[in-house]
């Protein structure tokens, strides 16, 4: 028996801690399945920021770790905190959930470099990892996988989609550049979605040139799943997940489409994909057009069809066994769904093939194989367990003594209210015409990720 230690960071669902997104859950049950013994740690339970290490109960969460003694940590985005690899001598195993701009806490990789290993879903992101100190044996990459199946349900949904509303308050930056060139945006968009062009870099050069940018700019200004949801509200779309009340935007329609019924498990997610005739996918533009998210493979396990905005690994992978449809731009999306909704063979046809492909190539047994392969640690054990039941590490409010609590809130939140007005000051200086060209690319990088990590005090 292997003892693992899964570490990721997702925002309470809720109010309950036990409550796990689809992946999470599917990935521990699938190790537990093959006799592993799994404890998982969300650091948003017991932190106030996504890309530094700190927590609010250290001793806690250190003792909690030596007492389990992992053979295995596998940290996604690589969320570590302090104390966890200074008091345990085993692998560190690295998943990409996001684009590595999106790591937490780069500099631990650099300082345990000898212990860890990095694991991406993705083929041809393995270069991209050699920046942050990983050496060719030391990477390696799997397929995406899913523990969803196919029920025969009342299908009851045309279509529907679990997801994210990523886009909420624009930044001053952003909000600068959209007064002050507007229709230049509206241009370069335009010529994004006819030309199907992912460089997003050669874009902004070409219609926003001066501008500085970081890459939540460039996620907030191509994102287009408001747009494709809007397209297809008449064809009865039921829309799940998180935030689609929230940002600028005054989507009514949207947002009266909107469960806010909270849908995040194996079940819930198997359920709606089965009972729905069409299950969209709609990427986050750090995908650029080539890679796909978690969920797609979920989708596919299932009786509904997927229909996913393009990606090109995704086509590559599937080549010969199911022709997945793929749209580049939100009409696209719903000449798809009209079409779909009406062939009930051609749809019947891609579920078919699309849950052939899963059973081939979309389980984890093999990746898992792969990992033993790279790390040298055991995962398919012919021993099951007994009790197939991971642990979850809760929230222990009584292990943080009263003192201790309003020091650290009023330390933090001191701390924080004067970032808040140094960046507030430094916004205003940025923005002046006069002095903006005095601010470089990588000093508003700083500056917005500061914004970020002390916005609430």
């Amino acid at each position: 028996m292997t003892k693992i230690l899964a570490t990721f960071w997702q925002p309470m669902i809720g109010n309950d801690c036990n409550n796990l997104m689809c992946y999470y859950e599917s990935f521990a049950h699938e190790l537990e399945t093959f006799g592993n013994k799994v404890l998982l740690l969300n650091k948003a339970l017991f932190s106030n920021t996504y890309f530094e290490p700190t927590v609010i109960n250290k001793e806690y969460l250190v003792e909690k770790v030596k007492c389990y003694n992992p053979d295995l940590i596998i940290a996604f985005n690589n969320q570590v905190f302090d104390g966890l690899l200074e008091n345990t001598n085993c692998p560190i195993l690295l998943f990409d959930a996001d684009a590595s701009y999106l790591f937490s806490s780069k500099e631990c990789i650099k300082k345990y470099i000898d212990r860890y290993y990095m694991v991406t879903h993705y083929d041809g992101w393995e270069n991209s990892y050699s920046e942050l100190g990983f050496s060719k044996n030391q990477i390696c990459a799997i397929h995406m996988a899913t523990s969803l199946k196919n029920e025969n349900k009342l299908q009851d949904k045309n279509i529907s989609f679990i997801g994210t509303k990523f886009l909420g308050t624009l930044t001053p930056n952003l909000k600068n550049l959209i007064n002050n060139n507007g229709l230049n945006v509206y241009k370069m968009l335009m010529e994004f979605w006819q030309t199907k062009n992912f460089n997003y870099e050669e874009l902004m050069q070409k219609y926003c040139s001066g501008f500085e940018y970081n890459d939540f700019d460039i996620a907030y200004i191509f994102d287009y799943r408001s747009y494709v949801l809007s397209s297809i509200l008449d064809l009865g779309l039921k829309l799940y997940g998180v935030n689609w009340k929230m940002g600028e935007d005054n989507n009514i329609a949207l947002m009266s489409a909107f469960d806010e019924t909270p849908k995040f498990s194996i079940k819930h997610n198997q359920d709606i994909y089965n009972e729905s005739k069409i299950c969209l996918s709609i990427s986050h533009p750090q995908t650029r057009g080539y890679a796909f998210p978690w969920r797609i493979y979920d989708i596919m396990a299932t009786n509904g069809m997927l229909i996913s905005s393009r990606s090109d690994l995704l086509n590559e992978f599937t080549k010969g066994i199911v022709k997945i449809p793929m749209y580049e731009s939100p009409y696209e999306a719903r000449e798809l769904c009209i079409k779909y909704l009406k062939e009930d063979n051609l749809r019947k046809d891609i579920v078919a093939a699309s849950n052939e492909y899963i059973e081939k190539f979309g389980r984890w047994k093999d990746n898992f194989e792969k990992i033993e392969s790279l790390v040298g640690v055991k995962l398919i054990n012919e021993e099951k367990l007994e009790n197939n039941s991971f642990e979850i590490v809760q929230i222990d409010r009584n292990l943080i003594k009263d003192t201790e609590k309003k020091k650290t809130k009023y330390k933090f939140n001191l701390k924080g209210k004067i970032k808040n007005i140094i960046n507030g000051f430094s916004l205003i200086l940025m923005n002046l015409p006069i002095l903006e060209f005095l601010y470089s690319k990588k000093i508003k990088e700083k500056i917005y990720h500061s914004i970020n990590k002390y916005r609430g005090n």
